[in-house]
Order: C-alpha cells, then structure tokens, then sequence
C-alpha cells in the first residue's frame, strides 16, 4: 500500500493519488488489446486535466465496466480505496443479478496479479466484495476483512442518506444508465446517492457507463450537454464544459477491429435488416426509436397550439385530421410559439404556459 497523501494536506479533501501508478499497474495486467482501455480517458481526467465525471457509451461486449472495476481494485490494493457500484434498482443489485460480475476478472487470473498473489479470488457477502484467495477445490481459505466495492441502488438513495459515511469511497460506477424508463425524480436521486458518498471530498470520479446509445436520453438532457452529445460519432472523445465550468469527459466507444470484425459478420448473419431500431445492437448508429410517419395525402389541421419543450428545444405537436390514420399527431420542431400555445415540459418554468408535469 501507498503512502497515504491528502489534496492540500487536508483529510477532508480526500486522497491525493498517483494516478501516473495507478494507469502504470493497470497496464502490467496486459489486457487484451480487443477490449475497452480506460488509461486514455483516466489519463487525461486525472493528469492532464482536473475532471471528475466521465460517460462512456458502447455495444456490448467491449469491457468497460470490467476494466473500471479493475482499476477500482487496483485501488483499493494501492490506497484501500472503495468502488461503489451502482445500478437504477435494487434488484438489478440482487445476487442473482451480480454474481457474475467478476468471472471475467477472476479467469484471467488479475486478482492475483493485482495482489501479487495474496488473493485470487472474490466472494461476495451483502452487497459487497471482498478479496479472498480459494484453493484447487474452491474453498476460501483466506481473505480481506474490508470489502473493495460496495452496491448501491439510484432507488435506495435517500435510504442510506443518514447511514452511509465512507471517506474512502472515490470510484462511483453508475453501469447501465441508460435504461428503457427513468423515474421522474432519478437524476435528483443519484446525485443525492453521489453527495452521500462523496461528502466533501475533491478526490471522487464518477463514472457513467452504457451499453445503449441514445443520443436523446434525459441524462445528457440533465447535464445540459444534449446538443454536443448528439453531434458524435463513433470513436469520438469530447470534453464538454457545463456554463457553470464543470467538465464531463464524454467518449463514444468504438469497437476493437478484430471485436468489430466478428460483430459484422454475426450481424450479417442474423441482424442485416435495415431497420433503425437495430442500431443499438448493430453499432451502426445512435439508437432512435422508429415512429409511423403521415402518409401523404390531405389532412385537415384540427389544433396547432400545442408544444413539448424537450431536450433544450421546441418541438411543435399539430393535431390533424387525416382521411387514412384519423385522428394523429405531426411532431416537428418549431423555433417560435403563441401567447395562446400550450406548452408541455418536466421542468417547473414560470411562463404559464408551460405545463409542468401533471398540468400543476
């Protein structure tokens, strides 16, 4: 273990790491060059720049959260720092759910190079992980007394508000964030979960991870970074600056060429349709959802007053008539509104216009 340091001398500011050792022993593990590597992102978060908040999207498979938890391990072993590992719900925590997480990391044997060869495995003991070392049959034989990553749930946040105090606590790892269905109040939640942990402390990195790309989804909404968000690409790395001067390292994970290499032909085999709801799983795209657009043909415009302010923008909602789908809807953005228009948003805005939520 390293000798511990604290930013400006000061415990309550947390460690001051040696990120230079820490990407250097993440690097003696030799991972696979077909998978994610962190030290480019963490490289220039930690040592080049002062950044505390990364989002990675990819397709599956690329190893991103396996190489996170590495370096939280890695860690751990170095200063006894804690992963927390978080997830939307609580039964995406659940045993049934988790007890996988680290087969991966087992397999290959990291552990025991992590801890040269103190452990060599993991066990798992009320939503938490504990470094252990298992002999030929399987039995722990030895293990760590305190627990190198710690679960939490974005639904139990206000539960561990009063009971959670860990001043070693400075890898947050959000992993599936973009999910089919937000509650309205998760945003507020998990920066709820974020102050619990983190307190004071100036040496926490939270990082979030997906395995979905949707360029539309309410968290780049939240973090007021929609619009650079939506302009990337495959492969592409940015560092957005909030008005307010936080900066967020955002990275759109490319596939590997030999990963990308097999996914083409596994996708020409079984998902070579041209069908824009595939993206997420293809790789080929932002994954966007596929709507019915009016055919052409006459309509009669019944309502055009009515407006959803999403994302930063306007969107404008024409009720038509029309002679084949009836009664529908024509979605298209609009860049200026009426004194007499209807305005529906999930912010609390002051133009009573706007409809907030429910209508209140």
């Amino acid at each position: 273990m390293q000798t511990i340091r604290y930013i400006d001398n000061n415990i309550q500011l947390g460690i001051a790491y040696n990120w230079q050792l820490i990407l250097k022993r993440y690097k003696e593990l030799k991972c696979p060059k077909d998978v994610y590597d962190p030290v480019p992102a963490l490289r220039t978060m930690t040592i080049k720049d002062n950044i505390k908040w990364y989002i990675g999207m990819s397709k599956r498979r690329v190893g991103k959260t396996t190489n996170f938890l590495l370096i939280g391990m890695i860690m751990f072993w170095e200063y006894g720092t804690h992963t927390y590992y978080v997830r939307q719900r609580d039964d995406n925590i659940a045993p049934k759910n988790s007890r996988k997480m680290f087969d991966t990391i087992i397999a290959n044997d990291y552990v025991s190079k992590i801890t040269e060869g103190r452990y060599n495995s993991v066990k798992y003991d009320s939503r938490a992980w504990y470094m252990c070392y298992r002999n030929e049959q399987g039995d722990i034989i030895d293990e760590c007394a305190t627990a190198f990553c710690y679960m939490q749930s974005v639904q139990s946040a206000d539960d561990v508000k009063s009971v959670l105090n860990d001043p070693l606590g400075d890898l947050i790892l959000y992993d599936e964030f973009i999910s089919s269905y937000v509650y309205p109040s998760e945003f507020v939640d998990f920066f709820n979960l974020i102050s619990t942990i983190k307190r004071l402390r100036r040496s926490c990195i939270i990082c979030l991870l997906a395995n979905v790309i949707d360029m539309y989804h309410i968290y780049f909404k939240e973090f007021c970074i929609s619009e650079a968000v939506q302009r990337m690409r495959a492969g592409d790395k940015a560092v957005i600056t909030s008005d307010y001067g936080t900066k967020v390292y955002v990275e759109r994970i490319e596939q590997p060429a030999a990963a990308k290499a097999q996914d083409d032909i596994d996708k020409i085999l079984y998902y070579g349709f041209p069908n824009p709801k595939l993206a997420s799983i293809t790789g080929d795209d932002w994954a966007i959802a596929n709507y019915q657009h009016i055919p052409e043909g006459e309509s009669e415009l019944l309502f055009n007053r009515l407006y959803i302010y999403y994302s930063n923008k306007l969107v404008k909602l024409d009720i038509v008539q029309h002679e084949e789908l009836g009664i529908c809807c024509y979605a298209h953005w609009a860049t200026y509104t009426y004194e007499d228009s209807v305005i529906l948003t999930t912010e609390q805005r002051t133009d009573n216009r706007y409809q907030y939520r429910t209508g209140h």
